[in-house]
């Protein structure tokens, strides 16, 4: 096995990340990605890629950007409401409240039964996934009856042929 230092891509060469280097951006993440790309010779930009990618927070200590404490994965607060629970003129149980109450609104129209978390169609998953079947199940049929067509097409023309012999 060949290790390499440098990864030729179409544009540029990049420098493959060392365990080392891993290591020391795990132990300084808190000092921010400007600082860590300072002592590591990488650009800021390939830090916080990396540490995206092996899920390193790079937060200073006192940070306050991100979630709130209690907001749920997957939904978005404004920024003024963030600014609002963290200062305390919104309270988060009255935020919960809100935010029960607009995933209550949003059924899904096929079953009624959950919420609605698939965009493209509107549905919950399972309902999805269901008309996601139907349609293929749909497309093989399709597929199939051609295929049939075009057997019969091809045994007619055959019989005609041996009828003319």
């Amino acid at each position: 096995m060949r290790l390499m230092e440098e990864v030729v891509s179409h544009t540029r060469v990049t420098k493959r990340w060392t365990t080392d280097e891993l290591l020391t951006m795990r132990r300084n993440a808190t000092l921010g990605a400007v600082e860590v790309a300072h002592q590591l010779g990488r650009s800021v930009s390939c830090v916080r890629r990396m540490a995206a990618r092996q899920r390193i927070s790079l937060r200073s200590a006192g940070m306050r950007r991100g979630l709130v404490l209690g907001q749920p994965r997957g939904v978005s607060i404004a920024a003024q409401i963030r600014g609002d629970i963290v200062s305390g003129k919104v309270s988060a149980e009255s935020l919960a409240r809100r935010m029960a109450l607009k995933a209550d609104a949003a059924l899904c129209p096929c079953c009624a039964h959950r919420p609605a978390e698939v965009r493209s169609s509107g549905f919950c998953l399972k309902c999805h996934n269901d008309r996601l079947i139907a349609a293929h199940l749909q497309a093989l049929e399709d597929i199939d009856s051609q295929r049939a067509l075009w057997t019969s097409r091809t045994t007619l023309c055959r019989a005609r042929k041996e009828a003319q012999a």
